[in-house]
């Protein structure tokens, strides 16, 4: 990580008064040695003061993805400082960011790097690691994830678009003439005016509801989608805000309670893992970049992991796993590397034995 100067022992001093003036109950005691150290230097008001306006700077633009990306950086740097990593390391990273000039105020605006992908005579396709926003015809905003591609199919009567392949998030126009009507191979999602995001993996299509509702129809001739909610089937689907659709099979569909947050932080640039298979988050991490991650082990995908990471940096998702568990990375050729279960040092003998 470049920087214009060495975050010095002043400057982590003054993140760590920082961080403890931050909790809900202070004792006197320590307010009274925070003043003594103020008092001790003019360069330590300065240093506290350069500290919290980072702070404050740092809060208002916490979920930008360069930003976190720039904290995991910082906390990996620290960690292997120390034995036992500090567990001021959260605000502390972003601060010390700001204060190392890795990121100036002045490039706010350019936090967020989209990626163009490409449009052609109805066609919208991203490659991999790619991000699209595009406004159709009729006003409505879509965003287009990873290796995606849309077709739009508009005519007299529905404002038609066909998910091929990938995942968008749809930011619908209201016209209550004409529906909105996002189609993939096993269903049609029928909106007025709402926000929803489609996820096709495979077979497998996963729609969550951001604002309003949408009707799950079938996707060409034939019986409508059956979900079932609480163990009780109707004959069409509806899903509204808050909630999850995957379809299961050709016939049954299963609505749950959503996390929008979650699943829509790759409009971030970032993926967030609560308590997730180790296989399931590497899966997820592959789809951003050429860089392919690899399990040595089946039984290591049983690992449970959580965090937040950058989209399309698999190599700082490797040292996290490198750092935080007992795992080795071996880079297997330019495009793979192999996640291992990490071995055991071989014991020192003992003189004379």
């Amino acid at each position: 990580m470049s920087s214009r100067h060495e975050i010095s022992a002043l400057e982590e001093t003054a993140v760590r008064w920082h961080e403890r003036l931050q909790r809900e109950a202070v004792p006197e005691r320590l307010r009274a040695a925070f003043s003594r150290w103020m008092d001790k230097a003019p360069e330590h008001r300065a240093a506290y003061e350069a500290v919290d306006r980072a702070w404050r700077f740092a809060k208002g633009v916490a979920h930008e993805p360069r930003i976190l990306e720039l904290r995991h950086e910082t906390a990996l740097r620290l960690t292997r400082r120390a034995a036992h990593p500090p567990r001021w390391m959260g605000w502390a990273a972003a601060i010390l960011l700001f204060l190392g000039g890795a990121l100036l105020y002045t490039q706010r605006d350019r936090l967020i790097d989209w990626s163009h992908g490409s449009r052609m005579a109805g066609v919208y396709r991203t490659a991999v690691g790619e991000r699209l926003s595009v406004t159709l015809e009729d006003g409505s905003r879509v965003t287009l994830n990873t290796d995606s591609v849309l077709r739009s199919a508009f005519d007299t009567h529905e404002r038609r678009v066909v998910l091929e392949r990938g995942q968008a998030i749809f930011e619908v126009a209201k016209d209550t003439v004409h529906p909105f009507v996002v189609e993939t191979a096993q269903r049609r999602f029928v909106a007025v005016g709402t926000a929803f995001d489609v996820r096709i993996d495979g077979d497998r299509v996963q729609v969550t509801m951001l604002e309003g509702t949408v009707r799950v129809e079938r996707s060409g001739p034939g019986e409508r989608a059956m979900p079932v909610r609480a163990a009780a089937p109707a004959a069409v689907a509806t899903i509204t805000a808050g909630e999850q659709l995957t379809v299961l099979d050709e016939r049954q569909d299963r609505i749950q309670l959503a996390e929008p947050d979650r699943v829509t932080s790759w409009r971030r640039g970032q993926v967030v893992f609560q308590d997730f298979r180790l296989a399931d988050a590497v899966a997820e991490i592959n789809r951003y970049s050429p860089v392919h991650i690899e399990l040595a082990e089946g039984a290591l995908g049983d690992l449970r992991i959580s965090g937040a990471f950058a989209t399309g940096r698999p190599t700082v998702f490797v040292e996290a796993m490198t750092t935080y568990f007992p795992i080795d990375a071996t880079n297997v050729d330019r495009d793979t590397v192999l996640l291992s279960p990490r071995k055991a040092a071989p014991e020192t003998a003992i003189a004379g034995q």
